[in-house]
């Protein structure tokens, strides 16, 4: 109907209003297509109502990569003009609008440059700055907890930015609760739970429990919500942080978390993610071995041949070094690490997991598996 009209309103409206549905369907080409024609007509319009400017915008970048090149600056470009026509109509919620999108715009661009975290910050505090007047709690809840993740996400020294992110990050949870949103709330725990993660430099044990505490939170209610892949990624992130304790009775919880999201991974199909855990289970086994757990041994050992499976299934290069530098170490820890077989094994699990690093440019692992490497022929000299 919308390709049929060629109204460029009516164009704009209808993508902005179905595009979850039309993506749904497998239409997506096709509502690319509708937005391609949809900027040739804005670019032939000496001065294009704003509101379309920032519709098309927003749809761009909610379309992605995979259907329109370069989304998120040429969304930009759209909502630079959409600001200049709210400014000279002076509509202030429509600057607010297109603010938090802008935003929302470079946020999208600090998933391969982090720098552009910087950029979104000041944007989206002028959005909060319109929203803190009202009682639209929900917008000012999605505006705190986008500030929270991006002042996570900037790199910076010193801590002061996660104590910004975690004070955002609280103001979203609030709003949450006040709106009655189970998956705002949600989304909020689970990202106070990785700010907490990064707090645990000032005072490991208490920022690790907070971290906890907030990750538990956040499961609870994306269960309630039933949103699986949800819950399997912060069963994850719940599994890490019981293995900074490094203690057995934390490394025994790791391991129920670890399990709990790779059985949700492996329902949805996440191979990516799936490897991930595997490798995390491995390790988890691997470390329980070194504090006496001998029978853990083989379990890290199937752990980490499945998650190498998997890395090489997807060409993962850098996964499947992480593999190959664990089994070294379980070939090393055997009972049997004096037998030439064993020694030979690890030494060839370290020099491919060596060579891929060095080609990968993971200078902190290249310099520790040199060090294991060097240790490892000596330790085969010894014995001839």
């Amino acid at each position: 109907m919308l390709n049929q009209s060629r109204d460029l309103d009516q164009v704009l409206r209808g993508l902005d209003a179905h595009l979850e549905r039309i993506q749904e369907q497998g239409r997506e080409s096709e509502a690319a297509l509708l937005l391609c024609w949809a900027e040739e007509q804005l670019e032939r319009i000496k001065r294009p109502q704003p509101a379309h400017c920032a519709l098309w915008g927003n749809i761009c970048q909610r379309i992605g990569a995979d259907q329109i090149a370069d989304p998120f600056l040429r969304a930009l470009a759209f909502y630079e003009k959409a600001l200049d026509g709210y400014r000279s109509a002076q509509e202030m919620e429509g600057l607010a609008i297109v603010h938090n999108n802008m935003g929302l715009a470079y946020m999208g661009l600090a998933q391969n440059d982090a720098d552009n975290y910087r950029s979104a910050i000041p944007l989206l505090e002028k959005a909060l700055h319109f929203y803190e007047v009202g009682d639209d709690w929900s917008r000012r809840a999605d505006i705190c907890l986008s500030l929270g993740e991006a002042y996570t996400g900037l790199e910076e020294s010193g801590l002061d930015r996660f104590e910004l992110a975690r004070e955002y990050l609280e103001r979203s949870r609030a709003l949450y609760e006040r709106s009655g949103d189970s998956i705002g709330q949600a989304q909020a725990q689970g990202q106070l739970g990785d700010v907490q993660m990064q707090l645990v430099v000032e005072d490991r044990e208490a920022a690790l429990e907070r971290a906890i505490r907030h990750y538990r939170n956040a499961l609870v209610l994306f269960a309630e919500q039933d949103e699986g892949l949800a819950s399997a990624h912060y069963q994850e992130r719940l599994a890490r942080a019981y293995l900074g304790f490094g203690k057995e009775e934390h490394l025994r919880k790791s391991l129920r978390s670890a399990q709990r999201a790779s059985q949700l991974y492996e329902k949805h199909d996440q191979i990516p993610a799936l490897a991930g855990i595997c490798l995390i289970q491995g390790q988890t086994h691997l470390d329980l071995a070194q504090l006496g757990a001998e029978e853990e041994l083989l379990t890290a050992f199937k752990e980490f041949h499945r998650a190498l499976g998997l890395y090489r299934k997807i060409g993962d290069r850098s996964g499947r070094a992480d593999c190959l530098a664990g089994l070294a170490q379980i070939y090393l820890s055997s009972e049997d690490a004096t037998q030439a077989v064993d020694l030979r094994q690890a030494l060839d699990c370290l020099e491919e997991a060596l060579a891929i690093y060095e080609l990968e440019d993971r200078h902190a692992a290249v310099a520790e598996i040199k060090e294991r490497l060097d240790q490892a022929r000596r330790f085969a000299d010894s014995f001839g």
